[in-house]
């Protein structure tokens, strides 16, 4: 395409041949855009070249020395501000005690031996120069998981003219957490993140943190872990006479992947253990059918202790949890075996009043043994009463008996059907009373423990 060219008020426009008709109004138009573009880039520029620039940095580090505090009195103590960004957790590894955080701390401060007129250097109000070519504060994680620096020699550091410089670290660090584990896995997490100045006693440098705790705004957030954004809090103290800046902030688990993969399969496994008690002893399948439940609340155990940091205190109550089921696994075993023996037993073994009085009991009958028990001996009282001979008392005997049951041939095998039955009834309010009142007891009572450092 064929373009021609127009000048206008200094501004160069192209516009194609065909579209040469231009009114007034796109004239004046141009005009002003020109005019404009061309004020924003000679503000923006203000004349400064490479040699300016250059020339500067020579001034200002020709008697520099990066090693020494950056005060004209070095006596004196250098107060920085500390603003930290938190834009990632990738990682919370509870067994071993360690968080793995994304964070970018910006630290502010007055070098008091780099500042300069920018009448002087061309209107220059500001310069950036590598961090090892000046002083920057050696800022190190006082609780990591191992030492850590925040600095590198590479990254810039931004001076005005005014001698007030910023200098912005960080990176993917590790540092330890106490975790308490007791209501694991609705577990609720305080944590903190301690920083000091490597090197520097309080009264040479101090910290201190203006306006917002902790940046936010580009946090990801984690899949396991939800990071209260408001908790993050601040505090000023010391350690090994040095100054510290201690983060606190709170996180809870989110619980519905444990839920789903260990709680639900622990209640559905143990509600098997009460169905042992309904398979017939001549499938002779009873005892490895309760040996297998056993075996598998075994091993959710074993899957949980992994999942566990192993100083053990205090013993979570989930762990409490699947020890019981386990005991009432075993509990179960115990009983299916000594059953079968009653089961199995021939009827040359005389049968006691005890095993009776379960199968009554099972069946029902038990209220109406008692009752008639009563009515019998309210009989015996009356006749006793109104039989008198000669002043001697004469006992009417009934020959026949009033209980039926008494005399009524029960065999082991229902003693045996009789003591299942109990069993499992038994067994369905032990697995299951006690499995809802722990996991609304651990969901409920969770809360935010506070550890000293």
């Amino acid at each position: 395409m064929l373009f021609e060219i127009f000048n206008i008020s200094e501004v160069t426009v192209f516009l194609p041949i065909k579209e040469r008709r231009i009114n007034n109004k796109n004239i004046k138009m141009f005009t002003l855009v020109g005019i404009f573009m061309f004020g924003i880039t000679v503000g923006t520029i203000q004349c400064q070249t490479y040699e300016n620039v250059l020339n500067l940095r020579t001034t200002l580090l020709t008697s520099y020395n990066a090693d020494m505090l950056p005060l004209d009195d070095q006596s004196g103590s250098l107060n920085i501000n500390l603003t930290m960004v938190v834009f990632k957790m990738p990682e919370v590894d509870h067994v071993r005690g360690a968080i793995t955080m994304g964070i970018m701390v910006t630290q502010e401060w007055y070098d008091e031996r780099l500042t300069w007129t920018p009448a002087d250097h061309n209107g220059t109000m500001g310069i950036s120069i590598k961090s090892e070519d000046v002083w920057t504060p050696p800022l190190t994680v006082s609780n990591p998981v191992t030492f850590t620096m925040l600095d590198t020699s590479w990254m810039q550091v931004m001076i005005m003219a005014d001698g007030k410089t910023s200098y912005t670290v960080g990176g993917i660090i590790e540092f330890s957490c106490s975790f308490y584990m007791k209501f694991w896995p609705f577990d609720k997490q305080s944590c903190s993140l301690e920083l000091f100045p490597y090197g520097y006693p309080m009264n040479r440098v101090t910290f201190s943190v203006p306006g917002t705790v902790v940046d936010t705004g580009i946090y990801t957030e984690n899949g396991e872990w939800f990071l209260d954004e408001d908790s993050f809090e601040y505090e000023i103290n010391s350690i090994f006479g040095m100054s510290r800046v201690v983060y606190s902030f709170k996180m809870a688990r989110l619980s519905s992947f444990y839920i789903l993969t260990v709680i639900v399969p622990i209640n559905g496994i143990g509600a098997l253990t009460c169905l042992v008690f309904l398979l017939p002893s001549e499938s002779g399948e009873r005892v490895s059918y309760a040996i297998t439940i056993m075996l598998s609340l075994a091993v959710f155990l074993t899957i949980t202790a992994q999942e566990l940091p192993k100083d053990g205190e205090p013993i979570p109550i989930i762990c409490l949890y699947i020890l019981f089921n386990l005991v009432v696994c075993i509990a179960g075993l115990l009983f299916v075996i000594l059953n079968l023996k009653i089961y199995f037993r021939t009827e040359k073994v005389p049968m006691a009043k005890f095993y009776k009085s379960i199968v009554r009991f099972s069946k029902g009958k038990w209220r109406r043994r008692k009752v008639q028990d009563e009515t019998r001996d309210r009989e015996k009282s009356v006749a006793k009463s109104k039989t008198r001979i000669n002043s001697r008392t004469v006992f009417v005997s009934n020959s026949e008996d009033p209980d039926p049951n008494l005399h009524e041939n029960i065999e082991w095998k229902e003693v045996s059907e009789a003591i299942d039955k109990l069993l499992f009834y038994g067994m369905v309010v032990a697995t299951y009373i006690p499995s809802i009142i722990i996991l609304i007891y651990t969901a409920a009572a969770s809360d935010y423990v506070t550890t000293e450092s």
